[in-house]
């Protein structure tokens, strides 16, 4: 029986779990977030069956900036090299086109070679690398950051988009591993909901993370002279002690980088954005 595409349902879960709960050694997110996947009707989630069992999945989140977020594909190793992930990212363009998406984005472990193949037959373009950082203990503050009022939103614009990481990291912030385009309209959005923050010569955006029942503190944008960058890191992610996890999305290639790990911070994972405009295919 050829593979057939369909929507995601509840009675998908044991099936796919069984193989998907030893991906990345043990630690994959989807098992944490599944039900609240399943359940979200305004991003679908889709899976690919042979001979009626699900074998593969993936999911379509529609994003602030008008683009869609292609995430969580999996596929059972009996079964890959079969053009399965191919064919659910084809239906996710698909779906994401009908519901008028005016671009599309993913992320990939920098590592993951033979899946940047198959997102490069997809017609997806890499266009930035990130890298993600995680404060020692001894790199957190509790104050010192000053919140951005909506009065400051043009000045804010002008500023974020004058930065290096801004230029470097093709103008996203990341939340939950998912980049969003900082339009004017997004941008005023982060601003009139108290996540954009200043020091000195430095501006970043930070929000708390969550998903399933995970609750993280996270920088999603973080730019400008990298001593004021650090200082703006450590206090934003000093604010809330009880969070199981701290990161701040960085791009490669930017002088924050080298300032972050001079003052205790660790690189956690890096990854490839890859992007594709809608007009193709």
């Amino acid at each position: 029986m050829a593979p057939r595409i369909r929507k995601a349902k509840p009675s998908d879960k044991e099936p796919l779990m069984s193989f998907i709960k030893g991906v990345w050694g043990g630690h994959d997110y989807i098992p944490k977030v599944w039900d609240d996947w399943v359940r979200d009707r305004a991003s679908p989630m889709y899976v690919v069956e042979v001979d009626g069992v699900p074998v593969g999945m993936n999911r379509l989140r529609l994003l602030d900036d008008g683009s869609a977020w292609l995430e969580g594909v999996r596929v059972h190793p009996a079964y890959r090299g079969r053009g399965l992930a191919t064919m659910l990212g084809e239906n996710s363009l698909k779906v994401a086109r009908r519901r008028g998406a005016t671009g599309f984005k993913l992320a990939s472990d920098s590592r993951n070679r033979a899946a940047h193949r198959q997102i490069s037959r997809l017609g997806f373009t890499e266009t930035a690398r990130f890298s993600v950082y995680t404060p020692s203990k001894g790199a957190l503050a509790r104050d010192g950051a000053r919140l951005v009022r909506p009065s400051e939103l043009d000045d804010t614009v002008r500023l974020i988009r004058g930065t290096k990481e801004f230029e470097l990291g093709r103008g996203v912030y990341w939340d939950g591993w998912r980049a969003t385009t900082m339009t004017h309209g997004v941008t005023r959005g982060l601003v009139d909901g108290g996540e954009v923050w200043r020091l000195g010569r430095a501006v970043a955006v930070a929000r708390l993370g969550r998903e399933g029942r995970g609750v993280w503190e996270q920088i999603c944008f973080l730019g400008g002279e990298p001593p004021d960058a650090v200082r703006l890191a450590r206090c934003l992610l000093g604010r809330e002690m009880d969070a199981s996890e701290r990161w701040a999305y960085v791009p490669q290639r930017s002088r924050v980088v080298h300032a972050l790990r001079a003052s205790g911070f660790v690189r956690h994972v890096s990854m490839v954005l890859f992007e594709r405009e809608a007009a193709k295919g």
